[in-house]
């Protein structure tokens, strides 16, 4: 990877969350904080031993943690297309 590249413009920030405009696509990116991506992956993981061991009054917990994190990420990407004009790569 050049890290000289040139990422295209930071179109939104908010919080730990980014929308970004990679050179070679036609739509936006959403960007994670590293860190905020590590915890996301650890309560995934929590997620998944409350599953395996079929816990699932403990797994309320991680799967809201999911369900939250993962609704403010596209909040933030939805929020940006509205701003900006872009439209959603998707259908919503």
């Amino acid at each position: 990877m050049n890290h000289n590249e040139d990422i295209g413009p930071i179109l939104a920030v908010s919080g730990n969350y980014a929308v970004v405009q990679l050179p070679s696509r036609n739509s936006p990116a959403a960007a994670i904080q590293g860190d905020s991506l590590k915890i996301l992956q650890e309560t995934v993981k929590e997620l998944s031993d409350c599953l395996a061991t079929g816990d699932l009054e403990e797994a309320r917990f991680p799967l809201n943690e999911i369900v939250t994190t993962i609704s403010e990420m596209v909040s933030t990407y939805e929020d940006a297309a509205r701003d900006l004009g872009f439209k959603l790569p998707y259908h919503s």
